[in-house]
């Protein structure tokens, strides 16, 4: 992805596009990290997965391993024979190309010491993701972040503007959820602590607290001036704001071949 970072209107704003000749290598990776977020804890399925994708149309999987991907890796993928809606599916891209940028560029924070998300399933309560970052003084501070996928020809602007207002109202509920992560935290009380304070520290606008938001759609999309009103839904300062946009060339494309990636190690994929 070529990858561009500017804070010119004084809030850091991210752009990367993804050429079309690329989006083999961008499926892989994609799918990769689903799986390792999904069933990486599961070793031995884990493994399996990874040591199928070279060898799609062969042998399917027992029928207790393919009960075994759907209930952990399939959720809003869905299989052949019954595919998840098409919004849904597109929503956890949209979720996974934000991961895979935002654990690796540095838009003005540093990277990330830890990224939260994406959701279980695009369509649970929770929110999308988190990032917390280290700062000078030896602390914290995090990005609250909604992503959304634009596959309209409207302008990227009502997606972001949705994302904004869906967080305005779910904010806290969503930094509760991420703040149960400290009970995981048993290597660093500072980082716990913090952790455990994320929806106070939102509500008192501290400034260790702010907000992302992230969209993912077409090359060709209609993009003109989509950030332009993020500052004005949140009562932060400008430089507590992020936002990344990324244009996938054929968001739909690159979709399909994520999908085609991920039931190739499920054992569920032939040529066609």
């Amino acid at each position: 992805m070529e990858v561009e970072v500017s804070d010119a209107e004084g809030w850091p704003q991210l752009r990367c596009r993804l050429d079309p000749e690329h989006l083999d290598a961008a499926a892989a990776m994609l799918a990769a990290g689903i799986a390792r977020r999904r069933i990486g804890p599961n070793a031995q399925l884990h493994a399996q997965w990874q040591s199928r994708r070279g060898i799609a149309g062969g042998d399917p999987t027992s029928s207790r391993d393919r009960r075994l991907f759907e209930a952990g890796l399939l959720q809003n993928v869905g299989t052949p024979d019954q595919p998840s809606p098409r919004k849904q599916f597109h929503g956890l891209i949209a979720e996974a190309i934000w991961f895979e940028v935002a654990s690796e560029i540095d838009a003005g924070l540093g990277v990330p010491v830890r990224v939260e998300g994406h959701d279980w399933s695009v369509t649970d309560p929770g929110g999308d993701g988190l990032t917390v970052y280290t700062t000078a003084d030896a602390g914290f501070c995090f990005r609250l972040w909604e992503s959304k996928h634009h596959g309209t020809d409207r302008k990227v602007r009502r997606s972001v503007n949705r994302a904004c207002r869906q967080m305005q109202s779910r904010s806290l509920s969503y930094l509760s959820r991420f703040s149960l992560i400290a009970q995981q935290i048993t290597d660093d009380e500072a980082l716990a602590r913090f952790y455990g304070e994320l929806a106070e520290r939102w509500v008192d606008r501290d400034p260790t607290a702010g907000v992302g938001v992230s969209v993912g759609t077409d090359s060709d999309a209609r993009i003109s001036g989509c950030f332009d009103r993020v500052t004005s839904y949140f009562e932060f300062e400008l430089d507590q704001h992020q936002a990344q946009l990324h244009l996938m060339a054929d968001f739909s494309e690159l979709a399909d071949r994520v999908r085609d990636e991920i039931w190739k190690g499920c054992g569920l994929w032939t040529e066609p």
